[in-house]
């Protein structure tokens, strides 16, 4: 049994995730037993007895091999990717390695055990070197539904995945029930997230990527947000989405202005404006131009900062006179300036902007964070509170024999598919998007420990993880708490921007300089790759020699170059999204088809380069015009003037202040 062990443990070393589970399992004793015993064909189980006294048996006690290969050959087909829920002693993992050996292409395997003391008996009872050696497998032992689902993430190419197999080990489910439930629940989720992020670049992507060249000079420009993460920790942000409760709420803003921390989307910004209350901070993400009629006649509101994403739509930086502050969500050229200028500070967003905001409120240290407007649900025969801009769009369609309530209805009862009734009784209908955010909401709610989350909005459908009450009430719970919120935005704007604008401006130089040699490296494969065709079409990939062989080789080597290049194939990836997606499925397919011949190997290539000379074409104005704004912006960094204020900061916010003078001094710098 040691033996086995100090075997395994050579391997495990290859893992500092697992070496890391095994650590931390030496200081929690626990109070389960487990028992190793022989099965009557000579292999093990594995007995773990409960706190509560109940014993679950992991494996057959007669021939665990059999068991595990009845189980993976019902289980698994052709699927490219394996999830696997309990690994025991490993017999089903070591199934489905056996299994994928002959198989074409590369199966990915992903092995969730949460007990990580089953997982050391495991490794006491059985050789496991097979398993651990394995570059297909990924392993999450001893971690949480949350942490799985990260790693899930981070580590997962979504292109690659066609199918997924799902093989459950019933006794690790019986003893986890709500564990794997979770599981599921959280992979559902995160499918369902990617296939929304990759739908929303099949329909935007090119709208993002045009917008970040199009500010790529306020980019260089503009604070960042990251100077205010932390600078509001113990005081109250108010959260204002544009649901149709809103109206209800607006009025008591006034009682909280600059004491609590007002943080408004967009789209409600023109309805707060109209009741005369001005949010600290509204957020701005979307690339559409429609998005941007959400600040037509509020240009102007100069007591409001406009926190923007690059890809906000640039007729919302050009129009709007109060000062601007720069956030990110890790792509785009912020990810490139990152190296030349003062941190950004990265937010996230999932499809809504008030998950930006909530974000912001949450790394800003705020606590609590309450929400008014967080609908997502057609309430009152309504989408958004009046005044929005889809009250602009419904109206274009009235005419005499309709009204824009109707044109709004019949629109809800074309999208309002899933149906929700809240505790007292009352039927609210929502989209396939604003359930997904509602989904992407609680979750988050539930990762945020340590937080008072409350939701004033007094209808919607979120209610999962986050106390509800009324407004007015949560106003009078937490008003001691306020803080000097004016002040600590002042001080955050004054400050000059450090950026370097000329290594900036060098860098987008040499992207233009890689850009004309990978569309000259296209031209070229496009010649050659006519050429090797002329030897046959049919002829399979296989079956090539010599000078053929060669060539073939030669453009596949200089596809996979121009797919690494770090700088710009991610831009690639967001202007030919559809075509990415598509063309990684058919290159995994081809290398798995053993008996593919020249001409379906030619006509991915062929559409790659031509992708890539298509991307040239329409890339190389935006980097022109982009470098252009930098050269006449190079040099100008001076800070944003804020109204004066007389607030005094607590020592609790002022420990990183350059000088209260900032408050009162500086020069706005107007963009362009």
């Amino acid at each position: 049994m040691d033996s086995w062990l100090t075997q395994n443990l050579a391997s495990v070393a290859r893992h500092p995730a697992l070496l890391a589970a095994m650590e931390r399992i030496k200081h929690s004793p626990g109070p389960s037993e487990y028992r190793v015993e022989t099965t009557k064909s000579g292999e093990k189980t594995l007995l773990v007895t409960s706190a509560d006294g109940k014993t679950f048996t992991y494996h057959s006690r007669y021939d665990p091999v059999t068991e595990a290969r009845r189980q993976v050959e019902s289980s698994l087909e052709n699927q490219t990717h394996v999830l696997m829920l309990g690994f025991g002693l490993g017999y089903a993992s070591a199934e489905v390695l056996a299994k994928s050996a002959g198989a074409t292409g590369e199966r990915r395997i992903v092995i969730i055990e949460p007990d990580a003391k089953a997982f050391a008996t495991a490794l006491t009872s059985r050789d496991l070197r097979s398993i651990l050696n394995d570059s297909r497998v990924q392993w999450c032992v001893g971690l949480t539904p949350d942490e799985v689902g990260d790693r899930w993430l981070s580590s997962l190419d979504w292109t690659a995945l066609e199918s997924l197999a799902i093989i459950e080990h019933p006794p690790s489910l019986s003893r986890n029930q709500s564990y794997f439930e979770r599981i599921k629940e959280k992979i559902r989720y995160l499918c369902n997230r990617s296939k929304g992020n990759l739908v929303t670049l099949m329909h935007s992507g090119t709208d993002f990527h045009t917008n970040n060249f199009g500010n790529a000079a306020a980019i260089a420009e503009f604070p960042g947000v990251g100077r205010l993460f932390n600078r509001f920790n113990g005081v109250p942000a108010v959260i204002i989405a544009a649901g149709p409760s809103l109206e209800k709420n607006v009025r008591l803003l006034e009682r909280v202005k600059g004491r609590f921390f007002i943080i408004a989307t967009d789209t409600a910004l023109r309805q707060l404006a109209a009741r005369d209350i001005r949010p600290d901070v509204v957020c701005a993400a979307d690339p559409c131009y429609e998005n941007s009629l959400d600040f037509v006649g509020v240009e102007d509101e100069k007591d409001v900062v406009l926190a923007f994403e690059p890809m906000t739509h640039p007729d919302i930086l050009k129009s709007f006179q109060g000062d601007k502050i720069l956030m990110t969500f890790g792509g785009g050229l912020a990810q490139m300036f990152s190296k030349h200028r003062e941190e950004i500070g990265n937010v996230v967003c999932w499809g809504s902007i008030a998950t930006t905001a909530f974000d912001l409120a949450r790394k800003c240290g705020c606590d609590p964070i309450i929400f008014i407007g967080l609908d997502l649900s057609f309430q009152d025969g309504k989408l958004y509170a009046r005044g929005s801009y889809s009250d602009d769009i419904f109206y274009d369609a009235v005419h005499p024999y309709t009204s824009l309530e109707h044109e709004t209805l019949d629109y809800i009862a074309a999208k309002g598919v899933f149906r929700f009734e809240r505790p007292n009784g009352e039927i609210l209908y929502t989209d396939y998007n604003m359930n997904m955010y509602r989904s992407w909401f609680e979750d988050q709610f539930r990762q945020t420990p340590g937080r008072s989350i409350i939701n004033c909005t007094e209808g919607g459908v979120v209610s999962n993880h986050i106390t509800c009450m009324p407004f007015e009430q949560a106003i009078d719970r937490f008003w001691d708490r306020g803080g000097p919120v004016k002040a600590i935005l002042g001080e955050a704007l004054c400050k000059p921007v450090r950026c370097e604008h000329a290594e900036i401006v060098s860098s987008m130089s040499d992207a233009r300089r890689q850009l004309r040699e990978m569309a000259d490296e296209g031209r070229e494969a496009l010649s050659r790759l006519k050429k090797l065709l002329r030897r046959g079409e049919q002829i399979l990939v296989k079956e090539l020699s010599g000078d053929a062989k060669a060539s073939f080789i030669d453009l596949l080597d200089l596809h996979d170059k121009l797919g690494a290049n770090t700088l710009l194939m991610p831009w690639f990836s967001i202007h030919q999204t559809r075509f990415v997606t598509r063309h990684t499925m058919e290159i995994n397919a081809l290398k798995r088809n053993n008996s593919a011949c020249l001409s379906e190997w030619a006509k991915e290539l062929k559409a790659f380069f031509e992708a890539v000379i298509r991307f040239h074409d329409y890339q190389m104005p935006l980097l022109e015009e982009a470098i252009q704004d930098l050269q006449g912006k190079s040099g100008n960094g001076a800070g944003q003037k804020r109204a004066s204020s007389t607030e005094e900061l607590p020592p609790s916010h002022a420990s990183d202040l350059v000088s209260k003078d900032c408050l009162t001094a500086g020069s706005r710098n107007k963009w362009p």
